[in-house]
């Protein structure tokens, strides 16, 4: 029998389209106090928004009776007529996110336009409405969560660990701040600052405040485009150092988006340009007229479609390709702070300065690794093993062809050393004698927001590892000593490297459990030698050797294996010998 569902339910069944996780709900309330023409937009986290999000805004509020009726469905003041959805310049325009939220949590609201003698509160208990009262409250408006998704606990099973979530609020809140460079943001959890971006006049200047001046030198500026679409932003020089993954950073007509074929045009670019593939970040703007959009694609409204996507996918490539060639490099915005506070206009000006003058660099070559590890007497890889192993040569530079004196065995040069250090690091970390390497001067540098939550959380788990580090006020990381295993390089570039890698991986993903071990791995991962990478045979002796002393020989810190055994009597049989023939 066909029923209409209870609006309770409905209402839970939306939010799940909504209201993914804390991220969720504190990328729609900002939204809509950016929509509110807020100028100052506060957000307050506690156990990775999962116990409590507060959005502070000091926007245009707002009367008693919008109030209430904000928490009706499809309430909004954003859209009027059908003929409205084919130009829609703000953020919300759905009327869905305040009561996706309510039906699923503890939401209080409270708000005050210019024009009201007295603030309203208006407070939602899983749908249910408690009260709507009268309350002193400055202009603009608040908004609490409480207890999220506390009846609906088969999506509260699903939220990840405390630092996880916390890294998507960040990111979460980024995206907004780089869309909007005019608005102050300051994010907290837990009562620690991990972002504090006062307004500043320009998107070179935001990317200082919220990834540091290493990450702006490090960019390319682009402006460009095609027909009707204007592309602008900063995309990664090719010859830098960065990031393994690619990141981009989309937004459409301010709007933070996902797109695949922008993604693509990206990627075509650098190849285009004889840059390679497409490593590190990219933050592109994309203008157009709105009618040439659509942004109701998804309750989400992180998709839109374009009304000629091959236009779209020209304008970017294009942008891109020319950006990433000497010439394009000249131009670059100017930045100058909008507010003093927390940030020095000075050291962004110079940075931005720095940018403008630099020129261009060659990357280094590659150099062959040589064996640090001591020697000592060669330990049996598994019970099966005929004896010690010796390396006999290195096959597509990335494995190692040993035999035992009876079978020819292929080991993984990565995963295999991996294996080494992760246990070593094991040992020592135990032992509390992690060794470490101090750096000739302090380093001050600027983790990025997602990631500034994971770091105060594993403060502990990296020092047992060899890190001497504390956050250094505000946004910045101070880092006395790295661990000696890692190569010599950038500290900072490393440090972020393994907190991308540990939040990033699913739980699914690692073959060890604990932060501690997991940092293990991923500095493990970091400092090992690479696939790719040349080794002479004293080196590949080595890590036979120090493989042959792990207690889990068989496979690497993630799961993957180290070790494919070829029997004799496997490759007997294939040349024909002892009676057998090859099928």
């Amino acid at each position: 029998m066909i029923h209409q569902l209870p609006e309770d339910l409905v209402n839970k069944i939306a939010a799940g389209e909504v209201v993914e996780r804390p991220a969720s709900v504190v990328k729609e309330l900002v939204e809509n106090a950016l929509d509110a023409d807020a100028s100052t937009v506060t957000v307050e986290i506690e156990a990775g928004g999962k116990q409590l999000v507060r959005v502070r805004d000091n926007g245009e509020g707002m009367s008693p009776e919008d109030a209430e009726r904000a928490l009706d469905r499809h309430a909004t003041s954003k859209l009027r007529a059908l003929s409205d959805l084919h130009a829609i310049a703000t953020h919300g325009f759905r009327g869905e996110a305040l009561p996706s939220i309510a039906s699923v949590s503890q939401l209080r609201l409270c708000t005050r336009e210019e024009s009201s003698p007295s603030g309203t509160e208006v407070e939602v208990h899983h749908g249910r409405r408690v009260h709507a009262r009268a309350v002193g409250h400055p202009r603009g408006t608040t908004v609490e969560v409480r207890d999220l998704f506390g009846s609906v606990p088969a999506r509260r099973k699903f939220l990840r660990v405390e630092p996880t979530e916390t890294g998507h609020v960040a990111e979460a809140l980024t995206l907004l701040a780089l869309a909007r460079p005019g608005t102050g943001f300051v994010l907290s959890s837990a009562g620690r600052a991990l972002v504090q971006a006062p307004a500043v006049d320009g998107l070179a200047a935001r990317i200082y405040q919220l990834f540091g001046g290493a990450a702006l030198d490090g960019l390319v500026p682009v402006e460009g485009g095609a027909d009707w679409v204007v592309a602008r932003g900063f995309v990664s020089r090719p010859d830098r150092p960065g990031s393994a993954r690619a990141n981009l950073r989309l937004f459409v007509n301010g709007r933070p988006v996902r797109d695949r074929a922008v993604a693509k045009a990206v990627a075509e670019a650098y190849r285009g340009a004889g840059a390679g593939e497409f490593r590190g970040d990219a933050f592109l703007f994309l203008e157009m007229p709105l009618h040439l959009v659509d942004v109701n694609v998804h309750p989400a409204k992180t998709e839109v479609r374009f009304a000629e996507p091959r236009t779209v996918w020209v304008a970017v490539e294009r942008a891109v390709r020319e950006a990433l060639s000497e010439g394009a490099r000249a131009q670059a915005p100017r930045a100058v702070p909008a507010s003093s506070a927390r940030s020095d206009p000075a050291r962004i000006e110079a940075a931005v300065e720095t940018f403008l003058e630099r020129g261009g660099r060659v990357a280094e070559a590659p150099r062959m690794w040589s064996a640090s590890e001591p020697a000592a007497a060669p330990a049996p890889i598994t019970t099966a093993t005929a004896g010690p192993l010796t390396a006999l040569g290195q096959y597509r530079l990335t494995y190692v062809v040993a035999t035992d004196g009876e079978d020819l065995l292929l080991v993984d040069q990565h995963t295999a050393h991996e294996r080494v250090r992760f246990e070593a690091l094991q040992e020592r970390a135990e032992k509390r004698a992690a060794e470490s390497q101090m750096l000739l001067t302090p380093l001050v540098f600027t983790l990025p927001p997602r990631l500034r939550g994971l770091m105060q959380a594993s403060l502990e788990p990296l020092r047992s590892l060899g890190y001497d580090l504390e956050p250094f006020g505000g946004d910045s990381v101070r880092v006395r000593a790295v661990p000696a295993l890692l190569r010599a390089g950038d500290p900072a570039a490393d440090l972020q490297a393994v907190l991308e890698d540990l939040t990033e991986r699913e739980g699914s993903e690692w073959a060890v459990a604990g932060v501690r071990d997991r940092l293990a791995a991923t500095l493990a991962c970091h400092s090992a030698v690479r696939a790719g990478q040349p080794l002479n045979l004293d080196t590949m002796s080595a890590i036979l050797r120090g493989l042959g002393r792990t207690a889990h020989p068989t496979l690497c810190p993630h799961g993957r294996p180290t070790i494919v055994r070829l029997p004799r009597e496997e490759v007997t049989r294939w040349f024909g010998r002892g009676g057998w023939r090859r099928q």
